[in-house]
């Protein structure tokens, strides 16, 4: 917690008010390049770290030394087969619900206000993408009120992932999914009002999303 605090305080005397941090992914393949980052094998330890960074980083965000937190990545990106970045995951409900997810309930209970999705298929569809994460559990049984961001190109990757045509499909499966925030791809810019007009994404789903991330910017 001191640590994150330390952290909060440097970046924000620079004027950065939100970090990419804490990766509260559970991973136990020694051979995934990213194991450093996270706290480990083990998901009672990896939600006790996740909660101490957290209110590191965060505080009360009443003072001008502290920085809005971000939980990642959701959901799966450690157990990635055989250790191989970017590859596919496939998991039990018994290891996403008592393994991976209970460091990500416990930034929800710490007071995170965001939250990055992954690159990675989780057991056949894209997390970016997928409602099950996003909405299901995240936003609707956690009850997550802050928002979403995509990692870094993960919408557009929904077409390398084979699960999008295009990147105006691309956009509807995200946002539709539950990705309020798009980070790099630009296809939420370039596509999203053309959504809007044909019907294949709701303006409340917009109002929701635009909200969101309002909210976390007041």
């Amino acid at each position: 917690q001191k640590s994150a605090e330390i952290a909060a305080e440097e970046a924000a005397a620079g004027g950065i008010n939100w970090t990419f941090a804490p990766m509260v992914d559970i991973t136990r393949d020694a051979r995934w390049g990213r194991v450093m980052e996270g706290a480990g094998e083990d998901a009672f330890l990896g939600s006790k770290i996740a909660e101490a960074r957290i209110k590191g980083f965060q505080g009360d965000l009443s003072s001008n030394k502290n920085i809005i937190a971000c939980a990642k990545h959701f959901a799966g990106y450690g157990f990635a087969e055989a250790g191989k970045e970017y590859n596919t995951v496939d998991v039990s409900d018994e290891t996403l619900h008592n393994i991976i997810f209970p460091p990500f309930k416990a930034s929800v209970n710490a007071g995170v206000r965001t939250f990055m999705n992954s690159f990675n298929q989780l057991n056949g569809i894209p997390a970016t993408g997928n409602k099950f994460l996003q909405r299901d559990v995240l936003k609707g049984a956690w009850n997550f009120q802050g928002f979403v961001v995509s990692d870094w190109g993960s919408i557009k990757e929904l077409v390398t992932h084979g699960y999008a045509k295009n990147n105006n499909d691309a956009a509807e499966i995200a946002i539709n999914a539950g990705s309020d925030m798009d980070m790099e791809s630009n296809v939420y810019v370039k596509h999203l009002n053309d959504l809007v007009k044909s019907g294949k994404v709701n303006e409340t789903t917009i109002d929701d999303a635009v909200r969101r991330v309002l909210k976390i910017k007041c």
